[in-house]
């Protein structure tokens, strides 16, 4: 039997009614907000997981979660009267009550983009291109199926609803109590963090995350734009965005294409990869980078990079810094030493040009003597002739104390007293320019 032929005439003198009536109402879009509140703590653990909405969260004085959400939703949609708990529901948010955590659940599949999917209700209007049909009993939850209402009425309703403009919500406000720990993971929208935390774990893929301090951090960004207050300690993993803070005690960064701006800074790990790190003060710094750049404008202690085709350049180094080791090749390296009165400068570099104020000591090293019978092209070993064997390229080496030529290979220098406390400068940098000045 035809499924239409089953539909009464009243029933689709309704569908003709709701089609002439439903396209003027869906032009008016409706602003609701809704709440939940639950128990807890200070020193709890605010577990937060969402997805396509910009995550806000406060302190306030009561001993409570508060969620409010800030929603969008057409006229159409079918359930406009809901109560604020089946709201909650309908939008795919959980918030799950434990003795020391909250968790605050959103399912991006609870409400998919242009189609209302939820589990159909008695009531509901469901339509595909210009039918509509009203569901007046309990229906299947299969899309494609026959919907059953009474004993006599049976309606198809192919698929869901297409082109039903879906609630949507915009923001969702968080009130938790002062002392919690945070524990956030957002894709596709925003972070706001409107107080300072002890602890927090956050991950933010495809969004902006701002805070204030926070002790302890562990971050994950992913084209991220952070920006952030005062940081005791961090471990940040970050890829593809823009960082900022103020002051980072200790810091491990593990980094690519990025951005890196912060204040000062007692300790910083660096494993970093096309990176652009600016630092204003900080007393060490350790660890490898290839590629980008690191600025630093005071340097209070040492310095340790492993690098390749890295920019390193310090604008001021403090008389009290002990040690700079820097192993890196096709990079322009500035260390200004004029503010140093007692350093020793131990520099390695092929084809390397170096700027310096001070006089460069050449370190003569051992020519490899040739094997018996082998030739160098001046003649044999019993002509006793001085006899080199060159390997790669040969180039022209000027004055040891010339400006903008090639430098030795192997140089040192020592000025003032390098017998007591001084600052020790170990470079290797082939294919660098190297500016001492």
């Amino acid at each position: 039997m035809n499924n239409k032929q089953l539909i009464p005439a009243a029933l689709l003198a309704a569908s003709c009614f709701l089609a002439g009536t439903t396209a003027t109402q869906a032009q008016k879009t409706l602003t609701k907000e809704v709440t939940q509140e639950v128990a807890s703590q200070k020193g709890s653990l605010i577990r937060i997981v969402a997805s396509s909405r910009k995550v806000v969260i406060k302190t306030w004085d009561q001993p409570k979660v508060k969620v409010t959400m800030e929603l969008n939703y057409d006229t159409s949609y079918p359930r406009k009267n809901n109560t604020d708990a089946e709201w909650f529901e309908a939008l795919g948010v959980n918030i799950k009550p434990f003795s020391n955590r909250v968790d605050i659940l959103t399912s991006a599949s609870a409400i998919t983009s242009g189609t209302y999917a939820a589990t159909p209700r008695k009531g509901d209007v469901y339509y595909s291109g210009d039918d509509h049909v009203i569901v007046k009993g309990k229906a299947t939850t299969i899309p494609g199926q026959v919907y059953q209402s009474g004993r006599l009425q049976e309606v198809v309703v192919s698929g869901y609803a297409k082109g039903m403009a879906r609630p949507s919500v915009s923001i969702m406000n968080i009130l938790v109590p002062a002392g919690v720990k945070l524990d956030i993971e957002n894709k596709y929208g925003d972070v706001v963090i409107g107080m300072n935390v002890d602890e927090a774990k956050l991950k933010v893929t495809n969004g902006a995350l701002d805070a204030q301090d926070v002790k302890d951090l562990k971050l994950e960004g992913s084209f991220c734009n952070a920006n952030l207050g005062n940081v005791d300690k961090a471990e940040i993993e970050f890829a593809n965005g823009t960082f900022r803070a103020q002051n980072i005690n200790d810091l491990d960064l593990d980094a690519r294409s990025s951005t890196f701006e912060y204040e000062k800074g007692n300790y910083l790990y660096l494993r970093s990869q096309a990176d652009n790190i600016t630092i204003d003060a900080i007393d060490k710094i350790d660890g490898r980078k290839v590629y980008g750049s690191i600025r630093v404008d005071q340097l209070n202690n040492s310095f340790d990079l492993e690098g390749n085709n890295v920019d390193i350049k310090f604008r001021n180094i403090a008389p009290e810094a002990s040690l700079i080791k820097i192993n890196n090749k096709y990079g322009d390296v500035r260390l200004p030493v004029k503010s140093l009165k007692n350093y020793y400068v131990d520099f390695i570099g092929n084809y390397s040009t170096v700027f310096a104020p001070f006089q460069k000591e050449v370190v003569k090293e051992e020519e490899k003597k040739p094997t018996e019978g082998e030739t160098t092209g001046t003649g044999t070993a019993s002509n006793k002739l001085e006899e080199v064997k060159v390997i790669g390229y040969a180039r022209k080496v000027g004055p040891t104390n010339s400006v903008g030529e090639v430098a030795p290979r192997h140089f040192t220098s020592a000025v003032g007293d390098t017998k007591g406390k001084h600052t020790r400068i170990e470079l290797t940098c082939h294919s660098c320019t190297v500016d001492f000045k």
